[in-house]
């Protein structure tokens, strides 16, 4: 993350050499028909029609998941009713009449979670409505006057430090342009980039420290993809990367040992960036641009990845390269080099270091490298060591896990007997968020990830073969009333998610 300082933060209002243009603020919309007869008949050939996906992405691969969209949906239809904070709580407590509650069971906290109540979300959404500017000059190296600062952060300063890098790519209220004594343009303002040419990271650190600031009282952590392998939907015999990327809110370990020792619990919501500013080209009409398709169906994947993780409650991994000899971990039979794509110069070098390996002498090559990486030159220091065929036969390690480390999953706040999971998913394009909520049926996600139950059933018959994507409103993050109403949504899921089952 860079701080922002007092040189540049003064540079806003001495004139410059134009930045690009500010990228046009466009979303994706969708238009979703579910053709039955389309969805019965591409539902048995899935692995078929998503093969070559970003190539040739078409109505056709949301038809083949009879995906339903809904959009809009306010947050009173979005959360089970009792969880969504009153809009009350953006005010202050002490002048409430009298305490109020969301849920009857949370008044006490419980063994698996505590229940955070108005006065914990009211220290948190007043910083998120307070005024950005003043926000911007309360940071370290602001560029505010002699004095105190404008506002007080406790609680949100590491958001406004991730949304200030944010605003200088897309925040255009202060852009000024001018024509200098060379005919030059000139501009004056807080971007020096347009919203496109943004890093990607800086939406998901303002994203992440914005979920972060909602989660933490349910004492519940952000957990990121360790590797890409991670962010794999396991599809059938395949695993298809996610678009994006994919963080989970996870509760931590309600055992002390396991808490200490890192272990997350979960996951309970998805949060899922995208770096896409164009959706259709101009040909495309509203609702057919391929960039549009991708995103739904990105939304989608990051939804069934939670799901799938969610669903390993109890399960153990399989591991299709266990007992398999090429990734043992020990290898004793190295074979006949030669013949085949080798060539003669590998094969001697090859026969070289294994006749040095069993004579207990490192090769030439090697004692080389190794002084040039105790000599004077950086670079030959930094050089890694070359390993030859057997050492790298011999260290070959099998496949990366798909589950991760340090990770306990469990499918908290799904009803034990619904046959269904509702995922929550924090979705994030341009310098918005928005709550979507995908219900998918137990068979459904059985089906997209084992080919099962039966091939030849009827999707007009089926009422779980179906899924139902409901959206809310996309909220501005450089608004802070959006900012106030994103926070009520979020803690609504979260309240949602760890209440107590019976």
């Amino acid at each position: 993350m860079r701080t922002r300082s007092g040189t540049r933060a003064a540079a806003d209002n001495h004139p410059r050499p134009a930045p690009t243009r500010p990228s046009p603020l466009d979303f994706p919309y969708y238009q979703v028909h579910g053709d039955l007869n389309a969805a019965h008949q591409d539902a048995q050939n899935l692995d078929q029609i998503f093969l070559g996906l970003e190539k040739h992405v078409s109505v056709r691969h949301l038809e083949a998941l009879n995906i339903t969209l809904l959009g809009e949906i306010p947050l009173e239809k979005l959360i089970p009713e009792g969880y969504l904070p009153p809009t009350t709580w953006l005010q202050d407590p002490s002048l409430a009449a009298a305490p109020s509650s969301i849920a009857p069971d949370s008044a006490e906290p419980s063994k698996e979670a505590r229940k955070p109540g108005h006065e914990e979300f009211y220290q948190r959404a007043k910083e998120l409505l307070y005024d950005n500017d003043e926000c911007f000059d309360s940071l370290p190296g602001g560029p505010r006057s002699r004095g105190p600062p404008p506002v007080k952060l406790s609680q949100t300063n590491n958001f406004y430090q991730n949304l200030l890098s944010m605003a200088e790519s897309w925040d255009t209220s202060k852009d000024n342009y001018t024509i200098n004594e060379d005919g030059k343009e000139m501009y004056t303002g807080r971007r020096y980039v347009a919203g496109h040419e943004m890093p990607p990271h800086y939406r998901e650190n303002t994203v992440n420290a914005f979920v972060e600031l909602c989660i933490w009282p349910f004492v519940c952590n952000l957990q990121s993809p360790r590797s890409s392998v991670n962010r794999k939907l396991q599809f059938r015999k395949r695993y298809l990367p996610v678009q994006g990327v994919t963080s989970s809110v996870c509760r931590n370990s309600t055992e002390r040992q396991k808490a200490k020792g890192g272990i997350l619990q979960g996951p309970l919501v998805g949060v899922h960036c995208r770096n896409t500013t164009t959706f259709r080209s101009a040909t495309d009409g509203i609702g057919e641009g391929k960039e549009e398709l991708m995103d739904l169906l990105s939304e989608v994947s990051a939804a069934l990845l939670v799901a799938q993780k969610r669903a390993r409650e109890g399960k153990v991994e399989e591991k299709p390269w266990e007992n398999k000899y090429w990734a043992l971990a020990e290898r004793r039979h190295l074979g006949e080099l030669g013949g085949g794509r080798q060539d003669a110069e590998t094969n001697t070098r090859a026969r070289r270091e294994i006749e040095a390996m069993e004579s207990g002498v490192e090769p030439m090559e090697d004692v080389e490298m190794e002084k040039k990486r105790d000599g004077s030159n950086s670079n030959d220091a930094k050089r890694r060591r070359i390993q030859g065929p057997k050492q790298a036969y011999l260290t070959t390690k099998p496949p990366e896990s798909q589950w991760e480390p340090k990770m306990e999953y469990r499918s908290i706040g799904k009803e034990p007997a619904a046959g269904a999971d509702n995922i929550y998913l924090i979705s994030s394009l341009n310098h918005h968020v928005s709550i979507v909520n995908i219900r998918i049926d137990d068979r459904y996600l059985e089906y997209i990830t084992h080919g099962s139950p039966k091939e030849d059933f009827d999707p007009s018959t089926e009422e779980w073969w179906i899924l139902e994507v409901k959206r809310s409103k996309w909220f501005d993050l450089f608004d802070p009333q959006d900012r106030g109403e994103a926070m009520r949504g979020i803690w609504g899921v979260m309240q949602w998610m760890t209440r107590e089952m019976g």
